[in-house]
């Protein structure tokens, strides 16, 4: 058994509402009409025995029945376009269209309300990080919690590597709720845009990603209401929580030639065992995160023309320093690359290099490639890269 590395806490963030985790109580197909202690419906004693349900959730977790049925706030931020919140999440979850990043500004003087939302950060300079969250229960959702991280990138995200942007609160409607219109509101006196069950609201703190990883840092945010649909302080997996979401992706804007060389931690790891990384190049018009960075859903994106050279070196402790790949002669960098790495994995820390180029892109030409570390055949973390003609 590992011991986790060590942290500093930040101040007044997650260590709400509990220190332990939420109760997660079986729950079949019955509903509240199914209960045979239920006064007649509409009768004085009803009240009683519904604020009798409410406090037995409170400390027992549900039992109305299916929880997206339930007289409570069901709250989500997307990995994808059509996500309705069903975890596990078995597609690509470091690419959700719900974080969206304006670069170059202060937050104090970006909008409610970014023009585009496929924004990339720039290093060393002031960056506004957004997200869009919702609401898809039957009760509104009244001071949930938004809570704003960036990593250094990595495969495998947990609380030790943390680094707290900021935090905000605002209020979602429930599920039926809509307005046609981006309509401003408040929540604690904090300003941000509702369409009723869903909103996009503004970190309060500007974001500087460092210069060192060129400002392809990974982020991450999380949604709790801390009564009715809480989340354990130490739960940042997107791919088994609808509350969290997370964005690792890079994008290469270039014409010739278009290379990166990223350094990818592993992530901590609770046992000694095996895991399994490999790098796979996929068609750019399937990445539904790469039209929002262009603004057109209707975009189509030509392959390149020239061969791509990609892969990764063998993992190494955290720290060493890695080979510069993109100085070599592009005809002799695929020697040293591999498209599948197994890492017999201790408690030390490990990072692994990526290597990607194209001799030359023209514009409208694109490459996306991703990365994924499995371990017991369960992908636990993955990086998307994208190198885009200009």
């Amino acid at each position: 058994m590992c011991e986790p590395p060590p942290r500093c806490p930040d101040p007044g963030t997650v260590n709400i509402p509990q220190d332990t985790p939420p109760p997660h109580p079986s729950a079949g197909p019955r509903t509240a009409g199914d209960d045979p202690a239920r006064p007649p419906k509409n009768s004085p004693g009803e009240i009683g025995w519904f604020h009798g349900k409410v406090q037995k959730i409170l400390r027992d977790g549900p039992q109305f029945g299916p929880r997206k049925d339930e007289f409570l706030p069901l709250l989500l931020m997307r990995s994808a376009g059509g996500d309705n919140g069903t975890r596990p999440y078995n597609g690509p979850f470091w690419e959700s269209p719900d974080i969206f990043v304006v670069p170059g500004v202060d937050w104090a003087a970006a909008p409610l309300l970014p023009k585009a939302f496929g924004g990339v950060a720039k290093a060393a300079a002031p960056n506004t990080v957004y997200a869009h969250l919702w609401n898809l229960g039957r009760a509104p959702g009244y001071r949930v919690r938004v809570e704003f991280y960036w990593f250094n990138p990595t495969l495998g995200i947990s609380r030790a590597e943390a680094n707290l942007i900021g935090a905000t609160w605002v209020d979602l409607g429930n599920r039926f709720s809509y307005l046609d219109e981006w309509k401003e509101a408040r929540s604690c006196g904090i300003p941000y845009v509702t369409k009723g069950c869903h909103a996009i609201v503004r970190c309060p703190v500007t974001w500087v990603p460092e210069f060192v990883n060129n400002g392809h840092e990974c982020l991450v945010v999380r949604v709790s209401e801390p009564m009715l649909d809480a989340l354990h302080p130490d739960e940042f997996s997107a791919a088994a929580h609808r509350q969290v979401a997370q964005r690792n992706i890079a994008v290469v804007l270039s014409g010739s030639p278009a290379h990166i060389d990223l350094a990818l931690d592993l992530g901590f790891q609770v046992q000694a065992g095996t895991a399994e990384v490999e790098v796979e190049p996929v068609d750019a018009n399937s990445m539904e995160w790469l039209k929002l960075h262009v603004g057109s859903r209707t975009a189509h994106f030509n392959a390149p023309t020239q061969p791509l050279v990609a892969g990764l070196m063998p993992a190494t402790l955290r720290g060493s320093r890695p080979l510069d790949v993109s100085s070599l002669p592009i005809d002799q960098r695929g020697h040293l690359l591999r498209s599948h790495e197994t890492v017999k994995r201790g408690c030390e820390p490990l990072t692994m290099q990526l290597h990607a180029s194209i001799g030359h892109m023209n514009k409208g030409e694109a490459q996306v490639l991703r990365v994924r570390q499995r371990i017991d055949n369960r992908v636990v973390g993955g990086y998307t890269v994208v190198l885009l003609g200009s």
